[in-house]
């Protein structure tokens, strides 16, 4: 952009908002309601979309509801009844034919499709929606800033008191500090106008998000009009403007005294609150920074209305560094147009694709003139994987303090690199074992067995980053016959010789392991192949007992594979491992089942099904896609929830499989995934219906081989999941608190 065209900018600007605000309507704007010293915003009129993509909201103004024409610095904010609070910072309303005025703030509240436009005054005399008792247009006004909920169920909002210095709109503006104006959802009124803790110029709550403790509070000058040049014209402040500094308060504590990062601890002293965001070569920076549940990340259109690119960041500490994940042309809507104010919009507000994000910006025309221009835009990003490196992420388990022990199927998706996933108590020290393990991009599930923290919660550490999805299956109630180990035990580890001598188990050999503890009708084992020399599987079985024809875990040439394993140990507490190949092995102990438990494991775990000889099928033909089997189980334990190792054997292509009762609708559940000619098994913990029957679905065209290795009766304290529900999704936000 040359320097006439940006002078002729200003000016435009400037020179259309003073001639299109008549005397009328800013006495009309300046004017308090008389029914509240705060001003009172009214729903001035509505509409509703066909859904909430954005696509949709992206038209949102299309048929200017309210006379609203357009709006800026678009900003989203989930109520704690479901519904979301838009601000804007400036609206334009139309008042009649070719007539639009600028409100200084605008609301728009939204309820699923449905969207209610919030101002003072009347359509013909609008006023802002926030602080119209306090604002004077175009010299003294309130910009919102961003807003979060308190523990008391009300939401913040941070607005920026601005002055105009000199005599005209935009020529030199100043901050002049904070305010907040609290607002009731139960009512939807603003109840209170009040200045925080930090209510300086430097502007904390220009950006706000909350992890499970701590509120942040994100502060950026906002000097945006008369300071230094660029392109002849006074623009941003170079000396404040790249700067991010941070304050936090205890989570939802909105009006505390905050504490401030200085580059090292958390401190009293704002004077030395450091950046959080690199500063080197950047104009001026409006980052808007939000916590997923798993990491922080931030968004910034780098130069605000000069820049042509929208950076994307994360971090896993609120303090950074934010390591940039992507980045994209800004889109404008004409060549005479420019975007500004790129923000995140809240999965409430908006339908997205899992693994996405979405975010929000602002435009308008250069000439400053009013149209259609003037209208945010919606766009979609992919996500980065949710859970980064070395991080932990806790999830609440249903009932889960009433609970011994928690079935869950762990998913590992699309991870970055190799690694593991290790699933603990949250008030235990993180196990030296792992649940399931995984390679780069692939889906991995593993069946999980766990005792909640004594406040319901379990933690998912994961080395590499990745995605997660956790179905509960079923549950131990408290005074169950099973005791889970608080901390897996690794029993085993051939490769550092634990437990074992430092070798590789050989092809066709098998293992003695001890289990350790009291007898046991059976033990619960994390069971991995390291390495296999080439494709085979690995059999659990007691030691006193042949050898069955039957599979735990299934593996390919230098694969690490998991699989949870229950067997009876044998009369003297150990069971056998064989392995097909030569393999490294490790065996973590995870609990398990005392004498009179209820537990009735099978001493040789049997074949129900195997399609690739027709064995409990009518043929030996391959499952087809999107198709389901019924599998009958035997009388003597049908009336009780089954304990199965499923298979699908070379897989036509990715997918996954799902096993439930026949007499209950197919879940929103995986028991495993593949990727396609592969071999992959998993334990499952499932009822047969009233017939004896459980089903089993599968996405692709698959082989299926199903071992009975047990059943748990039920005076044994398990209660079973007919429908598994899905308490956790990272590429869709289920089960993420915030």
């Amino acid at each position: 952009m040359n320097a006439q065209r940006l002078l002729a900018v200003v000016v435009a600007a400037a020179t259309f908002i003073v001639a299109t605000t008549s005397d009328d309507a800013a006495r009309a704007i300046a004017t308090e309601s008389p029914q509240s010293s705060l001003g009172e915003s009214v729903v001035q009129g509505s509409v509703c979309l066909s859904g909430t993509t954005p696509r949709d909201l992206s038209g949102l103004f299309d048929l200017e509801p309210a006379g609203l024409v357009g709006g800026d610095y678009q900003r989203a904010h989930p109520l704690s009844d479901g519904r979301v609070l838009w601000t804007f910072q400036d609206g334009a309303v139309r008042i009649g034919t070719g007539a639009i005025v600028i409100v200084h703030n605008v609301g728009v509240l939204q309820d699923g499709p449905c969207f209610q436009v919030l101002y003072g005054g009347t359509r013909q005399a609008p006023s802002p929606f926030l602080f119209a008792d306090r604002t004077v247009p175009f010299h003294r006004w309130f910009w919102p800033l961003d807003a979060e909920l308190g523990n008391d169920g009300l939401l913040y909002i941070f607005v920026a008191e601005m002055l105009e210095t000199s005599n005209r709109y935009l020529v030199r503006t100043v901050p002049q500090g904070a305010h907040v104006a609290v607002f009731d959802p139960t009512d939807d009124t603003v109840v209170s106008q009040i200045r925080p803790a930090d209510s300086s110029a430097s502007l904390y709550g220009w950006s706000i998000t909350s992890d499970a403790d701590w509120t942040y509070m994100y502060a950026q000058c906002f000097r945006q009009f008369g300071f230094d040049e660029y392109a002849i014209v006074p623009a941003f402040d170079s000396q404040c403007s790249p700067r991010v500094t941070v304050a936090r308060v205890p989570r939802g504590q909105l009006l505390d005294v905050p504490t401030y990062w200085d580059g090292s601890v958390w401190q009293a002293d704002s004077g030395v609150a450091a950046s959080v965001i690199e500063t080197t070569g950047r104009r001026i920076n409006a980052n808007q920074i939000e916590w997923t549940g798993g990491s922080f990340v931030s968004i910034n259109k780098e130069g605000d209305w000069w820049g042509d690119r929208i950076y994307f960041a994360q971090s896993p500490s609120a303090t950074g560094p934010f390591v940039v994940f992507d980045s994209v042309t800004a889109p404008v809507k004409c060549a005479d147009c420019n975007s500004f104010f790129a923000s995140w919009i809240p999965g409430s507000a908006v339908a997205r694709p899992p693994s996405t994000l979405v975010f929000g910006l602002s435009h308008n025309r250069w000439d400053g003139v009013i149209s259609a221009a003037y209208r945010p835009s919606f766009h979609e990003i992919a996500a980065p994987r949710f859970l980064p490196a070395g991080r932990t992420f806790e999830l609440e388990v249903p009932n889960g303090t009433d609970l011994d022990a928690a079935v869950l199927n762990v998913i590992a998706v699309d991870p970055a690199a190799n690694g593991y996933v290790t699933v603990f108590p949250c008030d235990r020290e993180r196990p030296v074992a792992s649940n399931l393990n995984y390679g780069p991009s692939d889906v991995v599930a593993n069946l999980v067995v766990t005792r909640p923290s004594a406040d319901g919660v379990i933690c998912l550490f994961s080395l590499a980053d990745t995605d997660l999805v956790v179905d509960f299956a079923g549950a131990f109630e408290k005074g169950s016959g099973f005791d889970p180990v608080d901390n897996p035990l690794r029993l085993v580890d051939t490769r550092i010789g634990l437990g074992a001598p430092r070798q590789r188990l050989g092809a066709g050999e098998a293992m003695r392991v001890a289990v350790p503890g009291q007898t046991l009708e059976a033990a619960v084992l994390n069971l991995t192949a390291a390495s296999p020399s080439g494709s085979g599987y690995l059999t659990v079985f007691p030691c006193d007992r042949d050898r069955p024809v039957a599979s735990n875990v299934n593996y390919q040439r230098f694969d690490v594979v998991a699989n949870l394993v229950a067997v009876r140990p044998d009369a003297d507490g150990n069971v056998c491992v064989f392995s097909l190949a030569e393999t490294d092995l490790v065996i973590d102990l995870a609990g398990g089942f005392g004498e009179g438990s209820g537990t009735e494991p099978v001493d040789n775990p049997f074949r129900l099904v195997d399609t690739r000889t027709g064995l409990g099928a009518d043929t030996a033909i391959r499952v087809p896609a999107r198709t389901t089997m019924k599998i009958a189980i035997p009388a003597a334990m049908a009336d009780a929830p089954v304990v199965m190792n499923t298979t699908a054997v070379l897989p036509s292509g990715p997918g996954y499989l799902t096993v439930y009762p026949c007499d209950r609708e197919r879940p929103m559940a995986s028991n495993l995934n593949y990727a396609g000619a592969d071999v992959v098994a998993n334990l499952v913990v499932v009822r047969p219906d009233l017939n004896g029957n459980v089903c089993v679905f599968t996405l692709a065209e698959t082989d299926l081989v199903i071992d009975l290795a047990g059943s748990i009766t039920v005076d044994s304290g398990f209660v079973v999941a007919d429908n598994p529900v899905r308490i956790l999704d990272t590429r869709d936000g289920t089960g993420i608190r915030r």
